[in-house]
């Protein structure tokens, strides 16, 4: 799984690599934090969310959530997202691939997301680790 990705502009001039974003959103401070340093691990730039429990953008009828602009992918902690979140992520129009994660410790006890199933059929480029057939829609 590759963090960062060049482009080759059409002059044929190679753009440098940037960091790809993820989303980690939890209400559990301690899982959000454990999760986003996961990614930093891999080399992803993180940001951060406490979910509904604060002023959620989607759930306010924004049409567009400024950190879902700001990401690549995004990964929704299950015990956090609420049913009415769930079909707001479902139903969106949207490119950035959405996954809902349950948490889970290893073996340091350290909170690791478990993906568990995807928001929808944005292309997900291996940002999350497992093929799409093996999850739950």
């Amino acid at each position: 799984m590759t963090a960062t990705t060049s482009l080759v502009e059409r002059d044929g001039t190679i753009r440098p690599a940037r960091s790809r974003t993820a989303l980690v959103v939890s209400a559990d401070a301690d899982i959000r934090a454990d999760w986003a340093r996961a990614y930093e691990a891999l080399g992803f730039r993180t940001l951060r969310c406490v979910g509904p429990q604060v002023m959620c953008a989607l759930l306010a009828g924004d049409a567009r959530c400024p950190l879902h602009d700001e990401a690549d992918f995004a990964v929704y902690d299950r015990a956090t997202v609420t049913p009415e979140l769930t079909l707001k992520l479902i139903r969106r129009k949207r490119s950035l691939p959405i996954a809902f994660a349950k948490d889970r410790l290893d073996r340091e006890g350290h909170h690791e997301p478990q993906i568990t199933s995807l928001a929808s059929d944005a292309p997900d480029d291996g940002c999350f680790g497992r093929a799409p057939g093996a999850l739950d829609r």
